[in-house]
């Protein structure tokens, strides 16, 4: 098998199962499986690698392993933003035969300024720059966003179809985590790096993407490279001008290594089988390869700033946000992170808004947002009880998570973390303002924060004891009244720990159980 077809199936197999995976509407697949799929996607991997993880570990070892050896194989074939805009260019050049490519020095000096300012941001406590640049990211808020919105449509239409013919085994999705500003940056997204593709090549990864970048430079100095025979080059062009990613000089008779994506077409269109993809140690023309560029920087030198800047401990926010809350709005302000994200501080700080989490929570809580937790957090997930509430006993968003965002925790230790804390208004309570029976939200209560006590004739007023809530949202999200909540969950910057429910023993019968009459 030519290695072109090798790479562009592999690219194609990562690019569907990448697509399906965000887009598991029924979530089929398990959260496990998700979990070491993407531990492949390198800046996630990486940022996760900063905290606890063996798996994110692995995948950054596995990723700039195969870098070490075969250059920039990543960006060819695992990197699904990547095959995206192959598919671009090999449209463009179906539709406009005409236009050919031809060799671009690096924009080296551009590039380390997008990764430079990724980094500095990152270790400032925010990965709102790096969210907005980094490719698994980017690709997707693009699914998640423009096409789950019309697969849940369509998956809706088909069940409500067959209903009505009587077959009730294909249910309908709720969809209820829809933003126009999320939707409008995908849709930016596409647009640009479609453009990009279509007119440049493979301009982006050599411009803007700071995976690209320090995979370039490690790539500069890996072990198999593409080179010219200059003895059997005859100085067509046919290579340069096939290049996406504008880094064959044919006039010189040089391949940038660090450009190079590794996309193979060079070799198959080669006429005198002058290109060659060799170990460096190989011989041709009997002398030794040598490097592309002997005026670059020390390899180490090169690679350490990203390494060290992207380790750098970031500021992470303190405080409690309940700690006084003058009014409802004021209350409603502050955005609720997910459970295992341990601070707003620390979500902020991690979250590359690639909305794997938005589309694995089985309840629909998760939502993207726009302005809520601060420039620094555009774009994040939060916690919208509107949609829905956290489930008791789902800990799914906290397994998929690939950048480190949502640490992995235990359901027994998810149970007992507080994201929030419940504020109750006995004033809008329909059973002080209307003089009904309600208690949806203590029905709904898991850890039983929210208990009901007598309050006028019949009637039974729900308590709060905030010490058991946990700010899941479900008392929230139940309680009926309207324009705004009569209890609802207020956000806590650090999340603490809440106390365990108390188990309250049923008490028995005098005479002890009795047999069911039937």
């Amino acid at each position: 098998m030519k290695l072109k077809t090798l790479r562009v199936a592999l690219a194609l197999i990562f690019l569907i199962a990448c697509t399906l995976l965000l887009g598991d509407l029924w979530h089929i697949v398990p959260a496990t499986v998700v979990t070491v799929f993407f531990s492949l996607q390198f800046i996630p991997s990486l940022t996760k690698s900063l905290t606890p993880g063996w798996i994110s570990v692995a995948g950054v070892i596995a990723v700039i392993g195969l870098t070490v050896l075969f250059g920039r194989v990543y960006c060819s074939t695992i990197c699904p933003l990547g095959t995206l805009q192959d598919m671009i260019i090999h449209a463009e050049r179906k539709i406009n035969r005409r236009r050919k490519a031809s060799y671009r020095p690096p924009f080296l000096k551009l590039q380390y300024t997008f990764l430079g300012t990724s980094i500095l941001c990152f270790a400032l406590g925010s990965a709102g720059f790096l969210e907005l640049i980094e490719p698994y990211s980017s690709f997707g808020r693009i699914i998640v966003t423009l096409l789950v919105p019309p697969a849940v449509w369509i998956s809706n239409g088909i069940s409500m179809l067959l209903g009505r013919l009587g077959y009730y085994g294909f249910y309908q999705i709720p969809y209820l985590t829809f933003n126009v500003w999320s939707l409008l940056l995908s849709a930016g997204t596409i647009l640009i790096i479609g453009h990009l593709a279509y007119r440049h090549g493979r301009l982006f990864c050599n411009s803007v993407c700071p995976a690209g970048a320090i995979i370039g430079t490690i790539s500069r100095h890996s072990l198999y490279r593409f080179r010219i025979d200059r003895s059997a080059c005859n100085e067509c062009g046919k290579c340069e001008r096939i290049c996406k990613a504008s880094c064959i000089d044919a006039s010189r008779k040089k391949v940038d290594p660090g450009a190079c994506v590794a996309c193979f077409n060079c070799l198959d269109l080669c006429p005198t089988d002058a290109v060659h993809y060799r170990p460096l140690t190989s011989e041709m023309n009997g002398t030794r390869a040598v490097r592309f560029d002997p005026s670059r920087r020390n390899f180490f030198r090169q690679l350490s700033p990203p390494l060290i800047g992207l380790s750098l401990p970031f500021i992470a926010g303190t405080g409690d946000s309940t700690a006084a809350a003058p009014s409802y709005d004021d209350n409603r302000k502050n955005p609720i992170a997910p459970p295992g994200s341990v601070s707003i501080g620390h979500f902020t700080g991690y979250c590359t808004a690639c909305y794997l989490c938005v589309s694995a929570c089985p309840s629909h809580v998760l939502a993207p947002s726009f302005l809520e937790y601060g420039i620094g957090g555009m774009f994040q997930p939060k916690m919208d009880f509107a949609a829905g509430y956290c489930g008791y006993d789902c800990v799914v968003c906290s397994e998929v998570c690939p950048g480190g965002a949502i640490q992995p925790v235990g359901l027994s230790a998810k149970k007992l973390i507080q994201i929030g804390k419940a504020v109750f208004v006995k004033d809008d309570c329909v059973v002080v303002a209307k003089k009904k029976d309600c208690a949806a939200c203590s029905e709904h209560c898991p850890t039983k924060a929210v208990r009901t006590i007598p309050y006028e004739g019949s009637l039974l007023l729900p308590e709060l004891h905030s010490d058991f809530c946990i700010g899941c949202g479900a008392c929230e999200h139940a309680c009926p009244t309207t324009p705004r909540k009569a209890i609802y969950v207020t956000s806590k910057a650090v999340h603490t720990v809440a106390k365990k429910p108390e188990i309250q023993k049923q008490e028995q019968p005098a005479g002890g159980i009795k047999e069911f009459p039937f």
